[in-house]
């Protein structure tokens, strides 16, 4: 199952909030990290990120998304 942005904002904040190993706060950084580039790059709050971190490898190679015609 794959996780939208959305979800991936909720889980950082999620562990952030229960942030009682380094481990827990290392995650919630990716998984910030990664909406947020994910929403500067045009994607919305419910596009999957796993998909696009398969296909590209890294979210920073990840293109921008083009708007619909």
């Amino acid at each position: 199952m794959s996780v939208v942005i959305l979800e991936a904002l909720e889980n950082a904040d999620y562990n952030l909030q229960k942030s009682y190993t380094k481990m827990l706060v290392d995650i919630a950084k990716e998984q910030l990290h990664n909406a947020v580039v994910l929403l500067q790059k045009g994607y919305s709050l419910y596009d999957e990120i796993e998909p696009l971190l398969e296909q590209y490898g890294d979210v920073e190679k990840i293109p921008v998304k083009e708007a619909k015609k």
